[in-house]
Order: C-alpha cells, then sequence, then structure tokens
C-alpha cells in the first residue's frame, strides 16, 4: 500500500531515510549470510559448511541436532552430513527451501520392530483433531500434548516427518519415533526449553552403519563454535512461498511467527534484505487512479513499518482475513495482533530478510 501523505512530508522522509536510486539487494543475501561459511565445532572435531550450516542454525542448531559428527560424506548416492540427532542430505532436484532435508532416521532404527507401540491404530470414523491431540491416518498414529507443541513449533512435518509410533515408556523415559527423529520427554527439566528433546539417533545410525565419526584438525578457512555469528539480535524474515508466513528471529532463536499475504502477481512484494526504515502506530493509505478499479483509500492502517521506498510496509491488515496467501499490492500484511506484536518487538533498523 501507498502512504497518503503531503509532498513536503514525503520529501523529507525521502531525503532521512531513503537512498536516491536505493534497490534491493539480492534475495540470496539473508542475515544468516553474515555467518563464516565453514564452522568448526571442538566439541566434536568436525566442521558444518554452507547449506548444512544455514539449515542448522535456522531449524534450532544444537539444541535440536546436537554436534556435526562427520564432515560432508558421500552416501547411497547423496551429500549427506551426520550430526548427533540427525542426518543432512542434499536434495539438489527439490525447490530451493528443500534442498536440504532430514534422513529417515527414525524409520531407519526401528524397521522390524514389534513393540505394540508401532502398530498403526486405524480408525472407523474420521477424527476430529483437537488442542490435545492430533491424529495422522497416514501412519495411524496420535500426537498429543507436550511432543504435539514441541512438533509444531520446531519445524512439524517438513522436520521431523509423521509419528511412527505412539508415546511408550524406553530406557526409562517417556518416547516417541517419528520418520526423522525420536522424541524424549525429560520431567527433570519441565517448564524449560529442554523438557522435550531429540533422540541421538544421527550417532545410533552413524555407529550401526560403520560411518567414521573420528575428529580432525580445523581448517585454516574457519570460524570457531560458538564464537562464529555476528547475527543480528533481532531480525524478521518473510517468506512468500505459499503458505506465507512471517517470523520474527533473536539470533537464530524464532521468538514469533504468523501467517502473512505478500503481494499478487501484478504487485508483488520487492525481495532481498531490508530494514525497518520508521514506524507509525496508524497511517492513510492509497493508490491507484481515483474513478478507476485500481483506486483504493485505506484510512487508519495500524502499526505500519515501512522497510522500502514506494510505500512498501508491514502492517495490520483489517480488510481481509486470508492470510497465508498473496493479497496486498505489494505490502505484507498481518493480522493486526500480530501485526501489534512486532511494531512493539522490532525497533527502527531491524533488518528485513524477504524471500521465496
Amino acid at each position: 500500500m501507498r502512504r497518503l501523505v503531503s509532498l513536503a512530508t514525503a520529501l523529507v522522509l525521502s531525503l532521512v531515510f531513503l537512498p536516491v536510486g536505493s534497490t534491493p539487494v539480492s534475495a540470496a543475501a539473508p542475515p544468516l549470510q553474515q555467518l563464516e561459511r565453514v564452522v568448526y565445532f571442538p566439541q566434536t572435531g568436525h566442521h558444518a559448511q554452507t547449506e548444512f550450516l544455514h539449515f542448522w542454525w535456522s531449524h534450532g542448531g544444537v539444541d535440536i541436532f546436537g554436534f556435526p559428527i562427520t564432515e560432508e560424506i558421500g552416501e547411497d548416492g547423496l551429500r549427506v552430513q551426520y550430526f548427533e540427532r540427525a542426518r543432512f542430505e542434499w536434495h539438489p532436484e527439490n525447490p530451493e527451501n528443500f534442498r536440504v532435508q532430514l534422513g529417515l532416521v527414525g524409520r531407519q532404527v526401528t524397521a522390524g520392530r514389534d513393540h505394540p507401540a508401532f502398530t498403526p491404530i486405524r480408525l472407523d470414523q474420521p477424527y476430529q483433531n483437537n488442542d490435545a491431540h492430533w491424529y495422522f491416518p497416514e501412519t495411524g498414529h496420535f500426537l498429543s500434548f507436550g511432543f504435539k507443541n514441541f512438533w509444531l513449533a520446531n519445524g512439524g512435518l517438513d522436520i521431523f516427518g509423521y509419528p511412527i509410533s505412539e508415546e511408550f515408556t524406553e530406557n526409562g523415559h517417556t518416547v516417541q519415533y517419528f520418520e526423522r527423529a525420536r522424541f524424549e520427554w525429560h520431567p527433570e527439566h519441565r517448564g524449560t526449553r529442554y523438557e522435550v528433546q531429540l533422540g541421538l539417533l544421527g550417532r545410533q545410525v552413524a555407529e550401526s552403519r560403520g560411518v567414521n565419526t573420528a575428529g580432525i584438525g580445523q581448517r585454516p578457512d574457519s570460524g570457531v563454535f560458538p564464537h562464529i555469528t555476528r547475527l543480528p539480535d533481532k531480525w524478521i524474515e518473510v517468506n512468500l512461498s505459499v503458505p506465507q508466513r512471517l517470523t520474527a528471529w533473536e539470533g537464530n532463536t524464532p521468538v514469533f511467527s504468523s501467517p502473512m499475504s505478500g503481494g499478487l502477481p501484478q504487485y508483488p512484494t520487492p525481495v532481498g534484505t531490508f530494514t525497518v526504515q520508521w514506524k507509525l502506530r496508524y497511517d492513510d493509505m492509497t493508490g491507484g487512479l481515483a474513478g478507476t478499479p485500481e483506486y483504493y483509500y485505506l484510512p487508519d492502517v495500524p502499526y505500519v513499518m515501512y522497510f522500502y521506498t514506494g510505500g512498501y510496509a508491514i502492517h495490520g491488515t483489517y480488510w481481509h482475513s486470508d492470510f497465508g496467501y498473496p493479497r496486498s499490492r505489494g505490502c505484507v500484511n498481518l493480522p493486526i495482533d500480530a501485526a501489534g506484536w512486532l511494531y512493539n518487538w522490532a525497533p527502527p533498523g531491524t533488518p528485513i530478510w524477504i524471500h521465496y
């Protein structure tokens, strides 16, 4: 949307905030590219780099995947790397956001197990999912309570795959297996982010396959964990792939996420790396030629954060609720509550990475 401002005000704002001739940088330049390209982990004596390193950082890092326990290696015709709790695989044939995939280590370590928890539950009637329990007919298993919340908060189906067991007790812990992981409940950490943890399936599969996990020396071109990142304290990711979603990050930790609506094909949202340039609690927005179907006037748009010349902003939206899909004239539309949270959280200067 475009602001409705006086010519004098617009001139002042352009002089202060918008460099003449400024253009978006490449969409391949997120804040994550401020990381070292190669990082050495003295905890295990191995490196992580480029695509695998970025995936590791942006999907939970040590808390989710643990440390690398191999270098990148060739296995089953793929470029892979083992971490303590997962195996990363490179699939160049996939769309950009899905080229790094987690291996099916959950299925591998449970192949042939006859524990009753792995027996699919087939229901005669459709199940109505609720806040406590979800049922997955694809595998015939439920996902409930804390494990469900952890699954949803940390990537869900794309990261962990479907549940392939019910919850049961194994080695003194309540666990549940997924295609790519094992969730473990640790009540000794109740109320902290470590209450649910992933089992060390990466180590288990590597050992079963005889993979060499011995550490090596540090490469001269690498940084050293944990002193490897200059990630901003706060930054905003806008993913224009459908379903479209905005995520607020503190360093490498996602702290807030919401569906959003970017620009329609004829009014695309600019991609690249920007910053919050100025904020207005309310603003009037207009565009198009009066008297034509293209004209619009939207008074009192709430929680407006402008990030690029031409009136592009992240803002609250009261005229539609079809979030997750392109609906705007190039701005980033958010539900009003989500826009309010982001407005109060992000100061001017906060980096914004917009990409597909």
